[in-house]
């Protein structure tokens, strides 16, 4: 009998015991935390861990159990990984999904729900060199079989990242617009310089130069702007300093496209959402460039009519001012 009840006593505290690890395995495996990391934050649960790095712009994802699939630059056969990973990814570009897993009943109409999802964690597409010149490979890491709860607040985090993927993604595209304007100010700089050399061509170096051969000079490189526009103002105005050099130039046409040169920098485009304001003694028109968007309205500024007559720049203005007024309402 004292077999018997020592057999039992056993037999129920290494239920309880069974019990007690399996109910603190599914708390575990449920339980769910944002903790902040130098720099950043980093998302935990049982299995795996999510950090997002500010200053580094990129992403890390650690899964136990994982599948990561790298598909080449180039094509070819995709390579698959499976099991334990650790993924480092660029966060512009970066995508995540969180999809719930269903299984469909034949006797019910609507799917039912396994208790778990799938997570996705898709990289930058390399197939767009434009946008991810440095990947020779896209990743893409699904953890399956994360409860749904986990999910749950996973999604939740991932909605922070998604705000902060954005964000660096606007900066970049920002910084990447600023670099080629900085590009294209320096090539027009170069441009000019070699219009002024061809129109100086057959000038000596030391050579005084006359009203006419300073008018020609100027010609030369107005004819130049002219051609890369592909339209001839029916109005203009042009300010050229001693040696030739165009110092600002307006060509504006009928149907509101104008081309505007100042500080050695040349602009051809339409006067569709123009500024036009007074500044001092002379007009500050901001126009749009080619990298221009409604996402990033950054206008190009040209400062034009210094020394000319004030009632000049007011008829000025007032005509440029009805031109972008009429093709703004269209």
């Amino acid at each position: 009998m004292e077999n018997f009840v020592t057999w039992v006593l056993a037999g129920a505290t290494a239920l309880g015991v069974a019990v007690y690890l399996y109910l603190d395995h599914q708390a575990k495996s449920l339980r769910t935390r944002v903790v902040e990391i130098p720099g950043g934050l980093r998302f935990e649960a049982w299995g795996f861990s999510v950090e997002m790095h500010r200053a580094a712009q990129l992403i890390k994802v650690q899964s136990n159990n994982g599948q990561v699939t790298r598909t080449p630059r180039g094509g070819g056969e995709p390579q698959v990984q499976n099991g334990p990973l650790e993924l480092t990814l660029p966060a512009a570009g970066l995508q995540i999904e969180v999809v719930r897993k269903s299984v469909k009943v034949e006797s019910q109409e609507e799917p039912l729900s396994t208790g778990h999802c799938t997570i996705t964690v898709r990289g930058p597409d390399a197939s767009q060199p434009d946008h991810a010149p440095e990947l020779t490979h896209t990743e893409v890491l699904k953890i399956p079989r994360v409860p749904e709860s986990v999910g749950q607040s996973f999604q939740q985090f991932a909605g922070r990242l998604r705000v902060w993927v954005e964000k660096t993604e606007h900066r970049l595209e920002r910084d990447r617009k600023e670099q080629l304007r900085k590009e294209e100010d320096a090539a027009q700089e170069a441009a000019q310089e070699a219009l002024l050399a061809e129109a100086r061509a057959n000038q000596a170096p030391d050579a005084i130069l006359t009203e006419a051969d300073v008018a020609a000079i100027a010609d030369t490189q107005v004819a130049g702007w002219r051609k890369a526009a592909g339209f001839t103002g029916t109005a203009s105005e042009v300010s050229v300093d001693p040696d030739g050099r165009v110092a600002w130039f307006i060509d504006l046409a009928n149907d509101g496209r104008v081309t505007l040169h100042a500080d050695k920098r040349t602009i051809h485009t339409t006067l569709k959402g123009a500024s036009i304001d007074t500044l001092g003694g002379e007009l500050d028109i901001g126009v749009r460039d080619d990298y221009w968007s409604e996402d990033d309205p950054t206008l190009k500024f040209f400062r034009i009519f210094k020394g000319l007559p004030a009632d000049k720049r007011r008829a000025w203005k007032e005509k440029l001012e009805l031109v972008r007024n009429t093709l703004n309402a269209r």
